[in-house]
């Protein structure tokens, strides 16, 4: 009973290790899919190609309108030209005045994108303007550059220390931001710093800053918790460095086009001049920095410059501050507080149409890697069961609805999805199942070539292969010249009735296994086993020049290695080979019918092989006269007879052929 019970479980062992068997498929699918997953959730860990991936979801943001809050004085080049080609070469009164100029005209916050850090003999009529406006917010800048690759996760960026403006600057300001641009690896601009340290205290961005004081909030209305800051009760999503993502609503701007920019831009020479209409700046927020302007280093590459050309940091300010604002838009508070002179209702249905939702928010960490798991495991689950083409198909079209959803989560819900890993994920899974795919069904075509060839010659089971491979396994053949040779044991119906049939079998299958290596050898075919007969033949399948002369040989070969098996008294009498070889024409190839096929060579040329064979006395080998001058002097034949066989009106011309040149035995006649 418990061998019983042994023997079934091996043999179903052996069927679920075979390569077609499908719990060994779906083994090696979610082997692959787990190790493609695990291999990718380590790269995610470690922020891997975080250039290519944020490059990617560049793709779904889209130009949207701005609120009108934001206007732009530009130092651009005719004003550099008018005041010196170094803001440090300015004197401070035509910022004093420009002040002035933007009180007059109702600017409600002037923030400057300029650093006053060393003293001028100015500054006292700058910080009177500062302290009469009462609306002034001034950068700071931190001395290092501080970026995500070197600030760990949960922290703020630290900065060892800053550059502040002048002490009596500092005090006529209404609130202070640091202006740092912090790019991310690509160089591309596309966080900003909420907020960063300064001597163990947080200082806000300068367009954070700017926006407070727009709302006339405090500082201390601004909370911030990991991965959000709030602003009024609304979130604004950081990442683990408290940075925002920019929202850019457009290309860089234009000084002094208006109706065409993304933010309306005038040059600093033409505000301070009265030349701008006086309403342009009423109840804004007025940026003051460099634009337009040739040789001031402060721009950057950001998404919204796909033509390579770069933003100048005012803008970029310009887009932090109506990013902050139309993702806080919707907080009853803020409404309150702010005068749009517009319908808010809608504004916020054209301001949302066909763009993402604001505030913005990246998808957590935690997130991106289950989805890659997700998508490598059911793709190795799944991805086994089919074919190549409809893999492909499959991994396409499951990608394609993960964008639709990624631009959907962008659209509807502000999230902004990863769509590099994803792809990784069903794209290296589907080549890892192809690839094991393609090892196993090699190994398995290989298993049934070795079977095959079992059963035919291994150069016969190759030709049916490749003819299936093809499309060309049909009933029909070749015509061509080969060589066939007949093996027969002689006396065998004698020789078996002294023997238990397993004794016969095991005879016979020592001989023949002896037999069939030495045609394998020499490069035969063997075609058949019928009973105690072999059936091989050269030039077929495939060309062997020295056809004739490779049978002939092997069957010399063959009678040599019946006479040391004899010797050996393995068997209770001895056993002689017969051996037949011709040399003609034949039609080769596949007969029988379109549900059971045969290679094997038909024609007269085997006839007279098969009766060669059945005339041919014990330890000769009779070889037909083509087959003779064929082999010419490198066989001696021993002697030459004119038999006559059955199917034959004339006598054929034989040669008999003895491994030990000895004497033959008189000739059969027409006996087989």
């Amino acid at each position: 009973m418990f061998s019983y019970l042994r023997r079934l479980r091996q043999r179903s062992l052996r069927r679920i290790l075979t390569p077609q068997h499908p719990l060994r498929r779906l083994t090696f699918g979610v082997v692959v899919g787990a190790s493609v997953g695990t291999l990718l959730s380590l790269g995610l860990w470690v922020d891997l190609f975080s250039g290519i991936r944020t490059q990617l979801t560049d793709a779904l943001y889209r130009p949207r309108p701005t609120t009108g809050i934001v206007a732009i004085v530009a130092i651009d080049d005719a004003s550099l030209a008018a005041y010196g080609r170094s803001t440090v070469e300015w004197p401070r009164s035509v910022h004093a005045q420009l002040i002035n100029t933007l009180k007059a005209d109702g600017a409600r916050v002037i923030a400057f994108d300029v650093l006053f850090a060393d003293p001028t003999s100015d500054d006292p009529m700058l910080a009177a303007a500062m302290k009469d406006a009462g609306n002034v917010v001034q950068p700071v800048v931190g001395a290092n550059v501080g970026s995500r690759s070197t600030t760990p996760r949960g922290q703020l960026i630290t900065y060892d220390r800053f550059v502040d403006p002048t002490a009596e600057l500092v005090g006529a300001s209404k609130a202070l931001g640091h202006a740092n641009i912090v790019p991310d690896q690509d160089g591309q601009v596309r966080r900003v710093p909420l907020f960063v340290v300064q001597d163990g205290q947080p200082v806000p961005a300068l367009a954070l800053a700017a926006y407070m004081q727009y709302l006339h909030y405090p500082a201390q209305a601004v909370k911030i918790e990991r991965d959000v800051v709030q602003v009024a009760n609304r979130n604004l999503y950081t990442d683990d460095n408290d940075r925002m993502l920019i929202y850019y609503f457009g290309p860089p701007a234009r000084v002094n086009q208006p109706a065409t920019s993304t933010f309306p831009a005038y040059s600093f020479v033409d505000v301070v001049d009265g030349k701008v209409p006086p309403d342009a700046f009423k109840n804004k927020i007025v940026l003051v920095g460099a634009l337009d302007a040739s040789g001031l280093p402060d721009s950057y590459a950001t998404p919204a410059s796909s033509t390579g050309e770069k933003m100048f940091g005012v803008e970029i300010h310009a887009n932090i501050i109506e990013t902050i604002h139309q993702s806080l838009a919707t907080v009853p508070e803020i409404h309150n507080n702010v005068n749009w002179g517009l319908n808010l209702g809608p504004l916020h249905l054209q301001l949302y149409r066909g763009t993402a939702k604001l505030p913005l928010r990246e998808q957590p960490l935690s997130e991106q890697i289950g989805i890659t798991l997700l998508l490598a495991l059911g793709a190795g689950l799944v991805l086994p069961f089919l074919g190549w083409h409809i893999g492909f198909l499959l991994v396409a079209v499951t990608y394609g609805a993960y964008f639709f959803w990624a631009s959907a989560s962008f659209t509807i819900l502000g999230r902004v999805v990863d769509l590099l890993f994803p792809a990784f994920a069903l794209g290296f899974t589907y080549l890892g199942t192809v690839i094991v795919s393609y090892v196993f069904e090699e190994r398995r075509r290989n298993q049934i070539n070795d079977l095959f060839s079992r059963y035919v010659s291994a150069e016969i089971a190759q030709k049916i292969v490749e003819a299936f491979d093809q499309g060309k396994l049909e009933l029909g053949g070749e015509e061509r010249e080969i060589t066939v040779l007949f093996a027969d044991v002689r006396g065998f119906t004698t020789l078996s009735e002294s023997l238990t049939p397993p004794e016969v079998v095991g005879m016979l299958n020592v001989f023949l296994e002896q037999m069939t290596e030495i045609v394998m050898q020499n490069g035969g075919a063997i075609n058949k086993y019928i009973g105690d007969n072999l059936m091989a033949f050269w030039n077929a399948p495939y060309p062997q020049p020295e056809h004739a002369w490779l049978a002939t040989k092997a069957g010399m070969e063959m009678l040599v290695a019946v006479h040391k098996l004899n010797e050996t008294r393995h068997f209770s009498a001895p056993v002689q080979f017969g051996i037949g070889i011709n040399t003609g024409p034949v039609v080769v190839g596949n007969v029988g019918s379109s549900r059971r096929l045969e290679y094997t060579p038909i024609g007269d040329t085997v006839n007279t092989a098969s009766r060669l064979c059945g005339v041919a006395p014990g330890g000769s080998c009779y070889i037909g006269a083509h087959t003779r001058a064929l082999v010419g002097d490198r066989a001696t034949p021993v002697a030459e007879y004119h038999i006559k066989v059955k199917g034959k009106a004339e006598p054929v011309e034989v040669y008999e052929l003895r491994p030990d040149g000895s004497a033959p035995p008189p000739p059969l006649s027409d006996e087989h």
